[in-house]
């Protein structure tokens, strides 16, 4: 019958066979070291005609990588805009890098992302990127500068909100000074012509901020001061047009980690 047996190879050393009705097989290992994984930029992060921000890199490793990833934190120049002791509410995520094939060896690839709804949208960020092989070895990039790419509001009062959304973001320790703003744009609805909707939306904003009670409140009010800048700035969108955009960035980020045609 068929038999296995399987050993790690940690040192030099020599394999004897026995029983195969012949003379025994032998071999000799030389035990290679696995060196940690290699990886690094191409070019500085872009911004692609999309507006999603573009990593294009080069991975390197002896006997492949398995995964790789891309870490975000603020640079010092969006740092500089919080107060001592701020308590951010929005987190940078980690994004997973697509690999030129499975287990690559050596190649090229580049991942692309959409910052632009994220409340640090137009900050800098410090990115560093990832590898890892299958011991378990991690290799890093150096660090890079990039600018979250962000959307462009021609509206003042939706570039109001995306402002005082970025700076509770940043730090809730600022909600009542957003609060006094989101206010300030309510004082005079008449004398600027504003419209109704606009006029309660921007109130519901400033007593929900008002009201918070936890982050997770705030965070809310982060999503809502969006999703009001949006619909000012676009008018009315209708559901299914915004279902068709949702469906497109995960096919897209389905794409970029090598998922199935299904």
């Amino acid at each position: 019958g068929l038999s296995e047996t399987r050993w790690t190879v940690s040192a030099d050393g020599s394999l004897t066979v026995n029983g195969t009705g012949a003379e025994p097989l032998d071999w000799r290992f030389a035990a290679i070291a696995d060196t940690p994984p290699t990886i690094a930029f191409e070019r500085d992060p872009q911004t692609d005609q999309r507006n999603h921000l573009v990593l294009s890199y080069k991975v390197e490793d002896d006997y492949g990588v398995i995964g790789a990833d891309a870490d975000f934190t603020l640079a010092p120049s969006a740092r500089a805009l919080q107060r001592e002791g701020a308590r951010p509410l929005a987190d940078l995520p980690s994004v997973p890098l697509a690999l030129p094939q499975a287990r690559t060896r050596s190649g090229t690839s580049q991942t692309s992302r959409d910052f632009v709804a994220h409340p640090f949208a137009g900050l800098q960020v410090t990115v560093r990127l990832r590898a890892r092989d299958d011991a378990g070895h991690e290799g890093a990039s150096a660090p890079a500068i990039a600018t979250l790419p962000q959307r462009t509001f021609s509206k003042p009062i939706p570039r109001a909100l995306i402002e005082q959304r970025r700076i509770l973001a940043l730090d809730a320790h600022a909600r009542p000074r957003v609060a006094r703003a989101l206010e300030a744009l309510t004082l005079a609805p008449d004398r600027f012509n504003m419209e109704m909707p606009v006029y309660l939306g921007l109130r519901t904003a400033y007593f929900r901020t008002l009201r918070a009670r936890n982050d997770d409140q705030l965070r809310e009010v982060i999503d809502y001061l969006w999703d009001i800048a949006v619909r000012m700035e676009d008018g009315d969108v209708s559901a299914a047009e915004q279902a068709v955009q949702a469906a497109a960035e995960r096919l897209r980020q389905a794409i970029e980690r090598g998922a199935s045609d299904e």
